[in-house]
Protein backbone atom coordinates (compact mmCIF):
# COMPACT_ATOMS: atom_id res chain seq x y z
CA UNK A 1 0.00 0.00 0.00
CA UNK A 2 3.05 2.55 0.77
CA UNK A 3 4.38 1.52 -2.70
CA UNK A 4 1.21 2.47 -4.60
CA UNK A 5 0.84 5.90 -2.40
CA UNK A 6 4.53 6.66 -2.91
CA UNK A 7 4.45 5.81 -6.96
CA UNK A 8 1.40 7.75 -7.16
CA UNK A 9 2.93 11.04 -5.29
CA UNK A 10 6.08 11.21 -7.65
CA UNK A 11 3.49 10.75 -10.76
CA UNK A 12 1.60 14.27 -9.52
CA UNK A 13 4.74 16.04 -8.99
CA UNK A 14 6.30 14.86 -12.36
CA UNK A 15 3.04 16.10 -13.76
CA UNK A 16 3.83 18.99 -11.88
CA UNK A 17 7.31 19.63 -12.61
CA UNK A 18 6.58 18.83 -16.12
CA UNK A 19 4.04 21.43 -16.48
CA UNK A 20 6.59 23.96 -15.63
CA UNK A 21 8.45 24.52 -18.60
CA UNK A 22 5.47 25.42 -20.22
CA UNK A 23 5.81 28.89 -18.37
CA UNK A 24 9.08 29.23 -19.48
CA UNK A 25 8.78 28.09 -22.98
CA UNK A 26 6.11 30.72 -23.20
CA UNK A 27 8.37 33.53 -21.61
CA UNK A 28 10.91 32.70 -24.30
CA UNK A 29 8.34 32.36 -26.85
CA UNK A 30 7.25 35.94 -26.12
CA UNK A 31 11.12 37.09 -26.09
CA UNK A 32 11.54 35.65 -29.09
CA UNK A 33 8.95 37.52 -30.33
CA UNK A 34 9.37 40.80 -29.33
CA UNK A 35 12.86 40.52 -30.89
CA UNK A 36 11.47 39.10 -34.54
CA UNK A 37 9.94 40.75 -37.20
CA UNK A 38 7.57 40.26 -39.52
CA UNK A 39 5.50 36.95 -40.16
CA UNK A 40 8.32 35.10 -36.96
CA UNK A 41 6.38 37.34 -34.35
CA UNK A 42 3.15 35.96 -35.10
CA UNK A 43 4.82 32.95 -35.05
CA UNK A 44 6.11 33.10 -31.55
CA UNK A 45 3.45 34.32 -30.18
CA UNK A 46 1.16 32.10 -31.82
CA UNK A 47 3.54 29.47 -29.53
CA UNK A 48 3.75 31.30 -26.65
CA UNK A 49 0.15 31.52 -26.69
CA UNK A 50 -0.21 27.38 -26.77
CA UNK A 51 2.60 27.52 -23.97
CA UNK A 52 0.70 29.60 -21.85
CA UNK A 53 -2.98 28.17 -22.56
CA UNK A 54 -1.02 24.75 -21.22
CA UNK A 55 0.01 26.14 -17.90
CA UNK A 56 -3.07 27.95 -17.76
CA UNK A 57 -5.51 24.88 -18.38
CA UNK A 58 -3.51 22.45 -15.59
CA UNK A 59 -3.73 22.65 -12.12
CA UNK A 60 -0.61 22.38 -10.71
CA UNK A 61 -0.10 25.93 -12.58
CA UNK A 62 -3.19 27.69 -13.04
CA UNK A 63 -2.63 29.98 -10.36
CA UNK A 64 0.92 30.45 -9.75
CA UNK A 65 2.00 33.92 -10.15
CA UNK A 66 4.32 34.02 -12.81
CA UNK A 67 1.56 32.13 -15.06
CA UNK A 68 -0.36 35.21 -14.83
CA UNK A 69 2.50 37.34 -15.30
CA UNK A 70 3.30 35.40 -18.43
CA UNK A 71 -0.32 35.14 -19.65
CA UNK A 72 -1.11 38.93 -19.39
CA UNK A 73 2.22 39.73 -21.16
CA UNK A 74 1.38 37.34 -24.08
CA UNK A 75 -2.35 37.94 -24.29
CA UNK A 76 -1.22 42.10 -24.35
CA UNK A 77 1.18 41.06 -26.97
CA UNK A 78 -1.25 39.60 -29.06
CA UNK A 79 -3.50 42.53 -28.74
CA UNK A 80 -1.46 44.75 -29.87
CA UNK A 81 0.06 43.29 -32.82
CA UNK A 82 -1.40 39.98 -33.62
CA UNK A 83 -5.34 39.96 -32.57
CA UNK A 84 -6.54 37.43 -35.21
CA UNK A 85 -4.60 35.46 -33.32
CA UNK A 86 -7.21 35.15 -30.47
CA UNK A 87 -10.12 37.54 -30.66
CA UNK A 88 -10.73 37.66 -26.82
CA UNK A 89 -6.75 38.14 -26.18
CA UNK A 90 -7.29 42.03 -24.64
CA UNK A 91 -10.16 40.23 -22.37
CA UNK A 92 -7.77 37.77 -21.40
CA UNK A 93 -5.13 40.22 -20.95
CA UNK A 94 -7.15 42.07 -18.63
CA UNK A 95 -8.32 39.27 -16.39
CA UNK A 96 -4.80 38.27 -15.82
CA UNK A 97 -3.08 41.35 -15.24
CA UNK A 98 -5.54 42.01 -12.51
CA UNK A 99 -4.59 39.05 -11.29
CA UNK A 100 -0.85 40.12 -10.52
CA UNK A 101 -1.70 43.00 -9.07
CA UNK A 102 -3.96 41.49 -5.77
CA UNK A 103 -2.10 41.39 -2.80
CA UNK A 104 -0.77 38.38 -1.36
CA UNK A 105 -1.16 37.15 2.28
CA UNK A 106 2.23 39.65 3.47
CA UNK A 107 -0.46 42.51 1.56
CA UNK A 108 2.22 42.53 -0.87
CA UNK A 109 1.91 42.09 -4.85
CA UNK A 110 3.35 38.57 -5.74
CA UNK A 111 5.23 38.97 -8.30
CA UNK A 112 7.12 42.33 -7.42
CA UNK A 113 9.87 40.27 -7.64
CA UNK A 114 10.00 39.02 -11.66
CA UNK A 115 8.32 42.32 -12.90
CA UNK A 116 8.12 45.81 -11.18
CA UNK A 117 4.65 47.49 -10.29
CA UNK A 118 5.65 50.33 -12.31
CA UNK A 119 5.81 48.22 -15.42
CA UNK A 120 2.13 46.15 -14.82
CA UNK A 121 0.47 49.75 -14.08
CA UNK A 122 1.63 50.80 -17.16
CA UNK A 123 0.69 47.49 -18.89
CA UNK A 124 -2.32 47.92 -17.35
CA UNK A 125 -3.32 51.73 -18.90
CA UNK A 126 -2.08 49.91 -22.19
CA UNK A 127 -4.62 47.22 -21.38
CA UNK A 128 -7.36 49.97 -20.73
CA UNK A 129 -6.83 51.83 -23.76
CA UNK A 130 -7.05 49.02 -26.51
CA UNK A 131 -10.38 47.66 -24.43
CA UNK A 132 -11.55 51.08 -24.83
CA UNK A 133 -10.38 51.48 -28.54
CA UNK A 134 -11.81 47.87 -29.38
CA UNK A 135 -15.31 48.84 -27.43
CA UNK A 136 -15.21 51.64 -30.11
CA UNK A 137 -14.56 49.29 -33.04
CA UNK A 138 -17.28 46.93 -32.20
CA UNK A 139 -19.90 49.65 -31.93
CA UNK A 140 -19.05 50.77 -35.10
CA UNK A 141 -19.58 46.93 -36.34
CA UNK A 142 -22.70 47.16 -35.15
CA UNK A 143 -21.50 44.32 -32.03
CA UNK A 144 -23.19 46.24 -29.46
CA UNK A 145 -23.13 44.22 -26.28
CA UNK A 146 -19.96 42.97 -27.21
CA UNK A 147 -19.18 46.66 -26.74
CA UNK A 148 -20.54 47.23 -23.82
CA UNK A 149 -18.78 43.88 -22.59
CA UNK A 150 -15.50 45.47 -23.40
CA UNK A 151 -16.03 48.74 -21.82
CA UNK A 152 -17.19 47.08 -18.44
CA UNK A 153 -13.96 45.56 -18.50
CA UNK A 154 -12.24 48.70 -17.94
CA UNK A 155 -13.92 48.78 -14.39
CA UNK A 156 -12.41 46.09 -13.49
CA UNK A 157 -9.35 47.69 -13.93
CA UNK A 158 -9.81 50.90 -12.51
CA UNK A 159 -9.64 50.04 -8.86
CA UNK A 160 -5.88 49.52 -9.71
CA UNK A 161 -5.01 52.64 -11.22
CA UNK A 162 -3.29 54.25 -8.70
CA UNK A 163 -1.88 56.99 -10.58
CA UNK A 164 -4.91 57.80 -11.98
CA UNK A 165 -3.28 57.37 -15.51
CA UNK A 166 -6.90 56.05 -17.33
CA UNK A 167 -8.24 59.32 -16.98
CA UNK A 168 -5.60 61.36 -17.98
CA UNK A 169 -6.51 59.14 -21.63
CA UNK A 170 -10.37 60.08 -20.81
CA UNK A 171 -11.08 57.23 -19.65
CA UNK A 172 -13.66 57.78 -16.95
CA UNK A 173 -16.77 56.45 -15.72
CA UNK A 174 -19.00 59.11 -17.05
CA UNK A 175 -17.56 58.28 -20.85
CA UNK A 176 -17.61 54.48 -20.43
CA UNK A 177 -21.32 54.75 -18.87
CA UNK A 178 -22.43 57.52 -21.65
CA UNK A 179 -20.91 55.06 -24.40
CA UNK A 180 -22.54 52.09 -22.87
CA UNK A 181 -25.86 53.87 -22.91
CA UNK A 182 -25.49 54.61 -26.90
CA UNK A 183 -24.61 51.24 -27.30
CA UNK A 184 -28.07 49.83 -25.65
CA UNK A 185 -29.70 52.82 -27.46
CA UNK A 186 -28.76 51.20 -30.56
CA UNK A 187 -30.00 47.98 -29.00
CA UNK A 188 -32.95 49.67 -28.84
CA UNK A 189 -32.91 47.86 -25.06
CA UNK A 190 -34.99 50.70 -22.35
CA UNK A 191 -33.98 48.25 -19.68
CA UNK A 192 -29.86 48.77 -20.60
CA UNK A 193 -30.81 52.58 -21.62
CA UNK A 194 -32.01 53.40 -17.89
CA UNK A 195 -29.39 51.67 -16.17
CA UNK A 196 -26.59 53.71 -17.83
CA UNK A 197 -28.20 56.82 -17.85
CA UNK A 198 -29.21 56.71 -14.01
CA UNK A 199 -25.63 55.76 -13.58
CA UNK A 200 -24.82 58.91 -15.03
CA UNK A 201 -27.14 60.71 -13.42
CA UNK A 202 -26.23 59.62 -9.95
CA UNK A 203 -22.45 60.61 -11.15
CA UNK A 204 -24.09 64.39 -11.57
CA UNK A 205 -22.89 64.28 -15.47
CA UNK A 206 -22.67 67.49 -16.62
CA UNK A 207 -24.79 67.08 -19.57
CA UNK A 208 -28.62 67.72 -20.53
CA UNK A 209 -29.15 64.99 -22.60
CA UNK A 210 -29.07 62.26 -20.04
CA UNK A 211 -32.51 63.84 -18.60
CA UNK A 212 -34.01 64.10 -21.92
CA UNK A 213 -33.26 60.63 -23.01
CA UNK A 214 -34.69 59.44 -19.65
CA UNK A 215 -37.56 61.36 -20.22
CA UNK A 216 -38.45 59.89 -23.76
CA UNK A 217 -37.88 56.16 -22.37
CA UNK A 218 -40.24 56.85 -19.47
CA UNK A 219 -42.79 58.51 -21.83
CA UNK A 220 -42.48 55.39 -24.17
CA UNK A 221 -42.98 53.51 -21.47
CA UNK A 222 -46.29 55.73 -20.70
CA UNK A 223 -44.81 56.17 -17.00
CA UNK A 224 -45.91 59.63 -17.49
CA UNK A 225 -45.49 60.66 -13.52
CA UNK A 226 -41.81 59.51 -13.48
CA UNK A 227 -40.82 61.35 -16.77
CA UNK A 228 -41.90 64.72 -15.73
CA UNK A 229 -39.84 64.03 -12.17
CA UNK A 230 -37.22 63.76 -14.72
CA UNK A 231 -37.61 66.37 -16.56
CA UNK A 232 -37.89 68.38 -13.58
CA UNK A 233 -35.00 66.67 -12.14
CA UNK A 234 -33.07 68.25 -15.31
CA UNK A 235 -34.63 71.18 -15.13
CA UNK A 236 -33.53 71.69 -11.58
CA UNK A 237 -29.52 71.29 -12.87
CA UNK A 238 -29.96 72.73 -16.42
CA UNK A 239 -32.91 75.85 -15.82
CA UNK A 240 -31.14 78.36 -18.81
CA UNK A 241 -30.36 74.72 -21.51
CA UNK A 242 -32.98 75.40 -24.75
CA UNK A 243 -33.13 72.51 -25.45
CA UNK A 244 -34.63 70.97 -22.27
CA UNK A 245 -36.98 73.79 -22.32
CA UNK A 246 -38.64 73.00 -25.51
CA UNK A 247 -38.70 69.63 -24.69
CA UNK A 248 -40.39 70.50 -21.18
CA UNK A 249 -42.82 72.67 -23.10
CA UNK A 250 -43.71 69.79 -25.67
CA UNK A 251 -43.80 67.26 -23.13
CA UNK A 252 -46.53 69.13 -21.22
CA UNK A 253 -48.51 70.08 -24.33
CA UNK A 254 -48.51 66.26 -25.68
CA UNK A 255 -49.90 65.42 -22.35
CA UNK A 256 -52.36 68.13 -22.77
CA UNK A 257 -51.29 69.66 -19.58
CA UNK A 258 -50.13 73.33 -20.27
CA UNK A 259 -52.22 74.47 -17.86
CA UNK A 260 -50.06 73.27 -15.51
CA UNK A 261 -47.43 73.98 -16.74
CA UNK A 262 -48.67 77.80 -17.26
CA UNK A 263 -49.84 77.71 -13.33
CA UNK A 264 -46.52 76.70 -12.44
CA UNK A 265 -44.39 79.49 -14.35
CA UNK A 266 -47.05 81.84 -13.40
CA UNK A 267 -46.38 81.34 -9.76
CA UNK A 268 -42.97 81.39 -10.26
CA UNK A 269 -42.93 84.38 -11.48
CA UNK A 270 -45.16 85.78 -8.55
CA UNK A 271 -41.96 85.20 -6.80
CA UNK A 272 -39.48 86.26 -9.45
CA UNK A 273 -41.33 88.71 -12.00
CA UNK A 274 -38.44 89.47 -13.94
CA UNK A 275 -36.85 86.07 -14.37
CA UNK A 276 -35.82 86.34 -18.09
CA UNK A 277 -36.41 82.20 -18.63
CA UNK A 278 -39.14 81.78 -16.51
CA UNK A 279 -40.70 84.99 -19.04
CA UNK A 280 -38.83 82.98 -21.94
CA UNK A 281 -40.46 79.80 -21.26
CA UNK A 282 -44.20 80.69 -20.54
CA UNK A 283 -43.73 83.33 -23.61
CA UNK A 284 -42.76 80.36 -26.01
CA UNK A 285 -45.61 78.18 -24.73
CA UNK A 286 -48.26 80.62 -25.75
CA UNK A 287 -46.94 81.21 -28.66
CA UNK A 288 -47.15 77.76 -29.37
CA UNK A 289 -50.59 77.37 -28.57
CA UNK A 290 -51.14 80.24 -31.34
CA UNK A 291 -52.37 83.02 -27.68
CA UNK A 292 -50.19 85.79 -29.65
CA UNK A 293 -51.43 88.80 -27.70
CA UNK A 294 -50.22 86.79 -24.43
CA UNK A 295 -46.90 85.59 -25.59
CA UNK A 296 -46.61 89.50 -26.57
CA UNK A 297 -46.77 90.64 -23.12
CA UNK A 298 -43.96 87.97 -22.09
CA UNK A 299 -41.36 89.11 -24.41
CA UNK A 300 -42.90 93.03 -23.87
CA UNK A 301 -41.73 92.40 -20.27
CA UNK A 302 -38.35 90.88 -21.19
CA UNK A 303 -37.44 94.11 -22.79
CA UNK A 304 -38.28 96.18 -20.27
CA UNK A 305 -35.17 94.96 -18.44
CA UNK A 306 -33.06 93.27 -21.23
CA UNK A 307 -33.34 95.18 -24.49
CA UNK A 308 -30.85 93.42 -26.42
CA UNK A 309 -32.54 89.88 -25.61
CA UNK A 310 -32.45 88.29 -28.83
CA UNK A 311 -35.35 85.80 -28.62
CA UNK A 312 -37.72 88.67 -27.07
CA UNK A 313 -36.86 90.75 -30.35
CA UNK A 314 -36.85 87.94 -32.57
CA UNK A 315 -40.69 86.55 -31.39
CA UNK A 316 -41.86 89.99 -31.34
CA UNK A 317 -40.91 90.61 -34.57
CA UNK A 318 -42.33 87.46 -35.73
CA UNK A 319 -45.83 87.80 -33.98
CA UNK A 320 -46.22 90.81 -36.26
CA UNK A 321 -44.61 89.33 -39.31
CA UNK A 322 -47.17 86.30 -38.84
CA UNK A 323 -50.04 88.83 -38.16
CA UNK A 324 -48.84 90.45 -41.57
CA UNK A 325 -49.22 87.74 -43.60
CA UNK A 326 -52.69 86.61 -42.48
CA UNK A 327 -53.64 90.10 -43.83
CA UNK A 328 -51.67 89.52 -46.88
CA UNK A 329 -54.01 85.61 -47.55
CA UNK A 330 -56.75 87.38 -46.58
CA UNK A 331 -56.35 90.56 -49.23
CA UNK A 332 -55.92 88.14 -52.20
CA UNK A 333 -58.58 85.84 -51.24
CA UNK A 334 -61.31 88.59 -51.40
CA UNK A 335 -63.08 90.30 -54.76
CA UNK A 336 -63.87 93.12 -51.96
CA UNK A 337 -61.21 96.25 -53.64
CA UNK A 338 -62.01 98.36 -50.18
CA UNK A 339 -61.26 95.10 -47.89
CA UNK A 340 -58.49 94.57 -50.27
CA UNK A 341 -56.68 98.16 -49.91
CA UNK A 342 -57.49 97.93 -46.17
CA UNK A 343 -55.67 94.98 -45.64
CA UNK A 344 -52.52 95.46 -47.95
CA UNK A 345 -52.36 98.67 -46.03
CA UNK A 346 -52.35 97.06 -42.58
CA UNK A 347 -49.74 94.42 -43.51
CA UNK A 348 -47.50 97.49 -44.53
CA UNK A 349 -47.84 98.79 -41.09
CA UNK A 350 -47.74 95.20 -39.57
CA UNK A 351 -44.26 94.94 -41.45
CA UNK A 352 -42.88 98.23 -40.50
CA UNK A 353 -43.42 97.44 -36.77
CA UNK A 354 -41.90 94.36 -37.04
CA UNK A 355 -38.61 95.38 -38.54
CA UNK A 356 -37.18 97.44 -35.61
CA UNK A 357 -37.25 94.82 -33.56
CA UNK A 358 -35.62 92.01 -36.61
CA UNK A 359 -33.04 94.52 -37.37
CA UNK A 360 -32.50 94.68 -33.39
CA UNK A 361 -32.00 90.89 -33.02
CA UNK A 362 -29.84 91.16 -36.33
CA UNK A 363 -27.58 93.33 -34.53
CA UNK A 364 -27.35 91.15 -31.28
CA UNK A 365 -27.07 87.85 -33.76
CA UNK A 366 -26.18 88.35 -37.07
CA UNK A 367 -26.12 84.90 -38.43
CA UNK A 368 -29.64 83.44 -36.94
CA UNK A 369 -30.91 82.39 -40.25
CA UNK A 370 -34.85 82.65 -39.60
CA UNK A 371 -34.12 85.92 -38.39
CA UNK A 372 -32.03 87.15 -41.72
CA UNK A 373 -34.52 85.34 -43.98
CA UNK A 374 -37.87 87.66 -42.18
CA UNK A 375 -35.87 90.76 -42.63
CA UNK A 376 -35.46 89.93 -46.33
CA UNK A 377 -39.23 89.08 -46.71
CA UNK A 378 -39.85 92.47 -45.16
CA UNK A 379 -37.51 94.30 -47.09
CA UNK A 380 -38.76 92.97 -50.02
CA UNK A 381 -42.50 93.31 -48.94
CA UNK A 382 -41.52 97.50 -48.90
CA UNK A 383 -39.47 97.90 -51.33
CA UNK A 384 -36.20 98.02 -50.11
CA UNK A 385 -34.92 95.38 -52.52
CA UNK A 386 -31.44 96.55 -52.14
CA UNK A 387 -31.44 95.80 -48.49
CA UNK A 388 -33.45 92.45 -49.55
CA UNK A 389 -30.80 91.24 -51.84
CA UNK A 390 -28.30 91.85 -48.71
CA UNK A 391 -29.88 89.51 -46.68
CA UNK A 392 -30.16 87.13 -49.33
CA UNK A 393 -26.49 86.85 -50.14
CA UNK A 394 -26.27 86.65 -46.74
CA UNK A 395 -28.29 83.22 -46.34
CA UNK A 396 -26.45 82.18 -48.91
CA UNK A 397 -22.92 82.31 -47.65
CA UNK A 398 -23.97 80.92 -44.01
Amino acid sequence: MKKIIIVLSMLISSVAIAQKPNIVNASLSLKSAQKSSGDDVKVFLAEAKDYIDLAFSNESTSNAPKMWMYRYQVYLEIAQKHPEIDNKAIVKATESIIKCLQKGKKDKIIIKRWRTKEDVLSDLNVCAGILFNEAGKSYENKNYSYAIELYNKIFDLMPYDEEDLLKRRNITKETIYLNCFYSSKQMEDSKIMKQYLQKLIDLNYNDPLIFSEMTKILLSENDTLNAINYMNQGRDFFEDDQGLINEEINLYINLNRTDELISKLTSALENDPENETILNIRGTIYYNLGEYEKSKIDYQNILKFNPNSFDANFVLGSIEVNFANILLDKSNNTSNDKLYTKWRADADKLFIKALPLLEKAFSIDAKNKENINLLKQIYYKIGNYKKSDEMKKLISEL
